[in-house]
């Protein structure tokens, strides 16, 4: 996952995701991802013995970027300012490698148990990222913790399960630069402010 780790053990990892990405993981085979890393398959079975191991080895490597990414945060400053840089750190990790996002799009959708695991993950990160937010006093108490959770993570994984169809509907590079920005600053937008216009006041009694 990172560009200077080059010891063959990432190299098969890197190569394991961008397989795994384009034909899943039942349709990829070890020795199809030692030919990628160019390494041989004895070796792909050293480090990590079983597919299984090597799927487990991904997901750690998917999900410590993001949290590398989010735990870094400097949580001074505004509200606007800190959702504004956890905006731009989330954008980073899903913008940056198609195969990162069609891997995890993919799996998500195989609905394994690999999958729901990687998925509890993902959901217990944004889970204490919030709670870590709300003790700083940036986001408001009293929303369900769960739900809040899953509805953030919904606005995340969304464009990355339907990037395709987003692509057709609006001939656009879904995560290019500027689409991302669009999009990132509707849902800040959203999320601070909410959609829908507030109730009017009551009359007052006569």
């Amino acid at each position: 996952m990172q560009p200077d780790d080059l010891t063959a053990r990432a190299r098969i990892r890197e190569a394991a995701i961008e397989l795994f990405a384009a034909g899943g993981v039942g349709g990829t085979s070890m020795r199809s991802v030692a030919a990628k890393a160019g390494v041989s398959p004895s070796l792909v079975v050293h480090h990590f013995g079983t597919k299984a191991n090597l799927r487990a080895a991904v997901d750690d490597a998917v999900l410590t970027t993001f949290e590398t990414a989010l735990t870094g945060i400097d949580l001074s400053g505004t509200p606007s300012e800190v959702s504004d840089r956890l905006n731009a750190a989330v954008s980073s990790v899903i913008g940056r490698d198609r195969a990162v996002r069609d891997y995890l799009g993919r799996s998500l959708f195989e609905a394994t148990e690999p999958s729901q695991r990687l998925f509890d993950s993902l959901t217990d990160l944004v889970t204490d990222g919030l709670d870590t937010l709300e003790s700083a006093g940036l986001v408001r108490a009293g929303t369900d913790r769960t739900w809040r959770a899953h509805t953030v993570l919904f606005i995340v994984l969304g464009p990355i399960l339907l990037s395709r169809q987003l692509e057709a509907r609006l001939d656009v590079d879904a995560f290019a630069p500027e689409v991302i920005a669009a999009r990132s600053a509707t849902n800040i937008d959203i999320l601070q402010h909410g959609l829908f216009t507030a109730d009017p006041a009551p009359h007052p009694p006569r």
